[in-house]
């Protein structure tokens, strides 16, 4: 990782440089990435600190990020929490669009963003078009691939589904639709 912190009308100390490249690197190691070049600069503006990183990572990426405070540990701490979210955002837009590709649609039920990382995701299977089968057709698939089964009922053009049961058995739904004209 080529690394460097500078600073513009003020000299960077030690201690701050270490705290900033673990960080960094701790970081990194979130989201499984590597930093390959990482170039932070902080500036003194009268009573405030100015900081501005910019990172590009082993996958293409960059990031850029700036932010500022009247303590440099906060000011650069702000800023690397700004990369933290665009490199969030990045991460799901990556899962979202490789969910779409394979017919699964991810979609986060919870909107608090702080703790996104633990909150359970919902998969929502995109259906282009649905099989037209017979019930014991679709028995039969349910054995070979999975554990739900949406399909057109060959009889009776509905919607129905078949599914694996906690007790061993099949399980068949069949949709009537209210408003059809018997």
């Amino acid at each position: 990782m080529n690394f460097s912190f500078s600073g513009r009308h003020m000299e960077i100390g030690e201690s701050l440089t270490n705290r900033a490249k673990n960080a960094c690197i701790a970081l990194a190691d979130k989201y499984g990435i590597d930093f390959i070049d990482l170039c932070i600069v902080m500036k003194k503006n009268n009573y405030l600190f100015d900081c501005d990183v910019t990172a590009k990572t082993n996958t293409g990426n960059s990031y850029y990020a700036s932010n500022s405070a009247n303590d440099p540990n906060a000011c650069f701490d702000g800023t690397l929490q700004k990369i933290d979210l665009q490199m969030r955002k990045k991460k799901k837009n990556i899962r979202s669009a490789t969910a779409k590709e394979s017919g699964k649609m991810i979609i986060n039920s919870y909107d608090n963003s702080l703790e996104e990382e633990n909150s359970p995701i919902i998969v929502a299977e995109v259906l282009k078009d649905l099989p037209l089968l017979s019930v014991s057709d679709a028995a039969d698939l349910l054995h070979e691939q999975k554990r739900v089964m949406v399909f057109e009922n060959i009889a009776n053009r509905s919607v129905n589904v078949v599914y694996k049961r906690d007790d061993g058995n099949i399980g068949w739904i069949d949709y009537k639709n209210p408003y059809e004209v018997a």
